[in-house]
């Protein structure tokens, strides 16, 4: 880790914690207007919200693993406190290691040289935050949007007309889940990874269509991607 990095490392400390102290504050007032909003209009009941809780807590497993390799890197470069800072705010290492390569690019300076100095450095911090706006502008303008379309689901339900709320969903699980997944298509590994965990989610939906064992729902994503990368292990060790 450079010198200037390592200097300031204790100071930008002070700033992490106050800044994810907010993330979670923050998260447990979403939760909870989220749980009073489910709790005034019906949405789902309480087996689907354990459901849905446990489902969301195993899938998070995969790219978590993937964060914190990327991140590794990145507190190589600018720190942990910087690290943990940017990653538990906006979560996506690749970028913000992205984002400190281009600020420091910008004024010709590389990381762990003698110029790299105190001011390039609150340069490429300043960068980071900076290109993560588009994350909360997004944010601040789809939310309220949405929040109408629900509202506008609810009164079509009880009209017993056709919503379009739950194609939207599904198609925005669709993008997400393919954005995901579309660089472990350029390997054939990835490809056997993507194609044996597809096939084990279908055959599990299959069996829990025709069983009704309601936790096997919970631990679908879960024992898909455990099997697809095993296989995908398998097949990388005997191609090379």
């Amino acid at each position: 880790m450079n010198e200037t990095v390592a200097s300031m490392n204790g100071t930008i400390w002070i700033f992490a914690v106050l800044l994810i102290s907010m993330v979670v504050v923050q998260a447990l007032l979403f939760a909870k207007l989220a749980l009073d909003f489910n709790k005034k209009n019906n949405l789902l009941t309480r087996e689907e919200i354990s459901s849905a809780m446990r489902t969301g807590t195993v899938s998070v497993v995969g790219p978590a693993i993937s964060s914190i390799v990327v991140a590794l890197s990145l507190v190589a470069m600018i720190g942990p406190a910087t690290a943990f800072m940017r990653c538990g705010v906006i979560g996506a290492p690749p970028w913000e290691l992205f984002m400190a390569n281009t600020a420091a690019g910008a004024v010709g300076v590389e990381f762990n040289t003698p110029e790299f100095t105190k001011s390039v450095f609150t340069l490429c911090i300043f960068g980071m935050t900076f290109a993560s706006a588009p994350y909360f502008l997004n944010t601040i303008l789809t939310l309220k949007p949405l929040d109408m379309a629900v509202a506008k689901a609810q009164s079509t339900a009880k009209e017993n007309k056709e919503s379009f709320l739950p194609s939207l969903g599904n198609a925005a699980m669709m993008g997400l889940m393919g954005y995901s997944i579309v660089d472990y298509l350029k390997t054939i590994p990835g490809i056997v990874a993507v194609t044996v965990s597809c096939a084990v989610a279908y055959a599990i939906a299959k069996i829990i269509a025709k069983t009704s064992i309601k936790w096997l729902n919970d631990w679908n994503m879960a024992f898909s991607m455990i099997i697809g990368m095993a296989v995908a292990q398998v097949i990388s060790t005997m191609l090379s």
